[in-house]
């Protein structure tokens, strides 16, 4: 094509016709300029292909991954229902201690050891940029929202652990009820998916009662234990509601992924 032209050219400057020559010229440039155009509108068009397919695999992901974090997170409220509960019943025994039964007691005092943390699958879409390839905004504002209010969740989470590690377990412990404490939770281990992987590998076992046991009577009139029943309770009903807000947020998250799904259809 490129020798055809080159002919044309080469009579019009023999034949001394430069006005034509120089329309020719330019009618040239022009079908060179509109096959550069053309060649990358392809390119452009092939590219946005790649990057809707792409787009619709990581929604596809996130559909699976944000399910799988509303599991986890309808788990860790109910485990924390149960901390709660136990709590509350607690301290109803601390205030009417005529109506409280010592095993009863210490099963509950066990339950205070529920340490739940919330660890759902983190894509890093903000760091890693993916997120600029979704073009719904609504999801786009949802999942950078996201990654903040779980890390508030496990803010809160994380006070609760380290007061029952540095200040519950040591004032048990000391009271002289943390062997008591230990065999109520590890017999309630196997029934509780918080902590057991693999309940095949479960081997019970009897701590059978210290000598050094409180009577239920001094149980109920220390005032740090009393304290410690109190601190759960208010701790753990902030986390759980803060957790609430996040499972709105889930469902907000999977509603829209559901709806783009079907739109695609």
């Amino acid at each position: 094509m490129f020798r055809f032209f080159r002919k044309i050219r080469q009579r019009l400057i023999i034949n001394n016709k430069v006005s034509k020559y120089l329309l020719y010229a330019i009618g040239e440039i022009l079908l060179v300029v509109i096959g550069i155009l053309i060649a990358l509108q392809v390119d452009s068009w092939n590219e946005e292909r790649k990057i809707r397919a792409d787009e619709q695999i990581l929604l596809r992901k996130l559909k699976d991954d944000y399910t799988a974090n509303l599991e986890q997170l309808d788990s860790k409220i109910t485990t924390r229902k149960v901390l709660i509960r136990s709590s509350k019943e607690l301290l109803t025994f601390f205030d009417n201690p005529q109506s409280a039964n010592k095993d009863s007691v210490l099963s509950k005092l066990g339950n205070l050891g529920l340490t739940v943390t919330y660890d759902p699958i983190n894509n890093d879409l903000i760091a890693s940029g993916k997120i600029n390839i979704i073009q719904n905004e609504e999801l786009k504002t949802l999942l950078t929202k996201w990654s903040t209010d779980v890390i508030q969740v496990q803010e809160v989470e994380n006070i609760y652990i380290n007061a029952h590690h540095y200040e519950n377990v040591p004032v048990m412990n000391k009271f002289g009820i943390g062997r008591a404490i230990d065999k109520a939770l590890y017999d309630k281990a196997n029934d509780l998916s918080t902590f057991l992987l693999n309940r095949e590998e479960y081997i019970p076992y009897d701590f059978k009662k210290s000598r050094l046991e409180p009577s239920l009577e001094a149980i109920l009139n220390n005032a740090e234990l009393e304290g410690i029943v109190a601190n759960s309770i208010l701790i753990n009903e902030i986390v759980n509601a803060e957790s609430f807000t996040l499972r709105k947020q889930i469902l907000e998250i999977l509603d829209l992924l559901r709806e783009l799904d079907q739109n695609k259809e």
